[in-house]
């Protein structure tokens, strides 16, 4: 279940109120009713990608092992045309809960690459793989095996703009320890990603507060007024309290930035913080913390562990 976390995530940070809603073509009665994160990768457009092709090849041409790693990562999911997930946070340091619905040429082979630990896979069909946990994969199953409605869940409501793109996600971040400096500030995001000749970029941040927006925004522009190759190629704006960014880059300027990156060894490239430098938000515009008294332990099989401290004698 990690992996697919890892996908999730992968598929987070690379960021109103977000979703999509159903349609004929794309069955999402699997999802949790409430998801708190939704999104799909496209698998198989994204391996043929002459520009992801382009990417991989270049990042491992001189290292053999990682290129076999790729090479095996490749034939494991060459066959898979999509994958969609939903995450449901539950809360309080626990791991949160995760569905995918994974499609394409899927053998038995294929089902036994996405079981590990107390991952279970349900059949679907002869081109559909259903993985989940426990409990949560048996109620995925069974709303699965009834009609088709509008789901409610509100990180499934207004995401139609990114139906294009290769990869996209949508909704809240669930809390990871990774997640957590900015859950106070960042309310919800939606995410699409395409590279096949080209790159493209769409992010919509809805922040706590119009000013966080704006502070985004205005960060962006400076970037751009620093670098105006990099601005030509970044739009945003603002909508109340959402911040919202538009990138593209031609193929073989992104193949240059990241040969520069692999060159530099670490030398900022030019894809890096498209953004700009993140804003120092005030403290008037950001909630307070409370204090905490406990300690949080992550990562163990049961979930977070909390310790409360105790006071000095």
């Amino acid at each position: 279940m990690r992996t697919l976390r890892t996908i999730a995530l992968i598929s987070a940070f690379l960021a109103g109120p977000a979703a999509f809603a159903q349609s004929a073509s794309e069955d999402w009665r699997f999802a949790h009713p409430g998801a708190t994160l939704v999104g799909r990768v496209r698998v198989k457009a994204m391996l043929d990608s002459p520009l992801v092709s382009t990417l991989i090849a270049q990042a491992t041409a001189k290292d053999p092992s990682t290129a076999a790693i790729a090479g095996m990562a490749r034939a494991t999911l060459g066959n898979v045309s999509e994958m969609r997930f939903s995450i449901l946070d539950k809360g309080k340091g626990k791991n949160p809960d995760v569905l995918a619905l994974v499609t394409g040429v899927l053998d038995d082979a294929a089902a036994g690459a996405f079981t590990q630990g107390k991952t279970g896979v349900r059949r679907i069909d002869s081109n559909t793989l259903l993985v989940g946990e426990g409990q949560s994969l048996e109620d995925a199953v069974a709303r699965l095996s009834k009609p088709a409605v509008a789901l409610q869940a509100r990180a499934l409501d207004r995401s139609k703009a990114l139906a294009n793109y290769d990869i996209w996600f949508a909704g809240t971040l669930p809390e990871f320890p990774m997640t957590v400096p900015v859950l106070d500030s960042l309310r919800s995001l939606a995410l699409g990603i395409s590279a096949q000749s080209d790159l493209r970029l769409e992010i919509a941040l809805e922040m706590a507060s119009p000013k966080m927006a704006e502070d985004l925004v205005s960060s962006a522009r400076r970037s751009q007024v620093q670098d105006p190759a990099r601005g030509v190629a970044l739009q945003a704006e603002v909508d109340g309290s959402t911040a919202r960014f538009r990138f593209s880059m031609e193929g073989s300027q992104v193949i240059q930035a990241v040969q520069q990156a692999i060159d530099n060894k670490g030398v900022q490239s030019p894809l890096a913080g498209f953004l700009g430098p993140a804003p120092i938000f005030s403290e008037s515009a950001t909630p307070p913390k409370p204090k905490r008294d406990t300690i949080l332990i992550y990562g163990l099989d049961d979930g977070t562990r909390e310790i409360k401290s105790q006071p000095r004698q």
